[in-house]
């Protein structure tokens, strides 16, 4: 934010003095050297705020706004655990529903805890789920809020793919990330959702089929598919 300088700070509360007391030339210096104090503070206080920039943050800075907005940076049941599996390297097919690891790194799908703890690491990630959360919070459940909050988590692309009763589907526009497939789930949780209504997440590898701002066109455009969300 604009920050008024200490100059002009101190010279405004001046022109408040008395017209008697105008010549008192110790009287302002004296006024003058407290008041220059009190902006200096002043004017630390204020730049205190483009820190906590929710566009510019990072770290602890970051963190500081997250736990504002009721989202930290670390969840106990916040990723899925990965299981037994390998990602298809060919364009031709999707990415998998469910975060998937090799030999050494996954469990086999036997029984156990759907779900281990997760942390935000990556400030921007992280920065995407605050954006979303925002407009969460304002229960702004329009088409224009809901459109707002997806393109904050997914980008440009993603788009209000299909509404029936009880039940919304965003498409991403894009394939979403091995660790944004593991805490899929937490979309759900900043996505500014009305109670009682289903969310449903449908990626695919560019804009999804269909005609307007967002969609991928006739030729171009991708056929979305689900993920799993619990």
């Amino acid at each position: 934010m604009a920050c008024t300088d200490t100059h002009t700070l101190v010279e405004t509360e001046i022109g408040k003095v008395a017209t008697q007391y105008r010549e008192a030339t110790r009287f302002l210096a004296m006024a003058r050297a407290y008041l220059g104090q009190l902006a200096e503070a002043h004017l630390s206080f204020c730049e205190i705020l483009d820190h906590f920039d929710i566009d510019t943050a990072v770290g602890d800075q970051l963190t500081i706004i997250g736990k504002a907005l009721g989202w930290p940076r670390c969840h106990c049941a916040g990723q899925r655990r990965p299981v037994f599996g390998f990602d298809c390297s060919t364009p031709s097919c999707d990415a998998p529903a469910v975060p998937v690891a090799g030999f050494c790194e996954a469990e086999w799908d036997c029984g156990g805890p759907d779900f281990i703890e997760f942390c935000f690491t990556d400030d921007e990630l992280y920065r995407r789920f605050l954006k979303a959360r925002v407009i969460a919070l304002t229960g702004d459940y329009r088409r224009s809020g809901v459109t707002a909050a997806s393109r904050a988590l997914f980008g440009e692309h993603a788009a209000i793919l299909r509404e029936t009763p009880a039940v919304l589907v965003i498409a991403t526009g894009r394939l979403l990330s091995q660790v944004e497939i593991a805490i899929a789930h937490l979309f759900g949780q900043v996505m500014p959702v009305a109670p009682g209504v289903r969310l449903k997440i449908w990626q695919s590898q560019g804009p999804a089929f269909g005609f307007g701002a967002g969609w991928g066109g006739f030729c171009a455009g991708a056929f979305p598919s689900p993920i799993a969300l619990n």
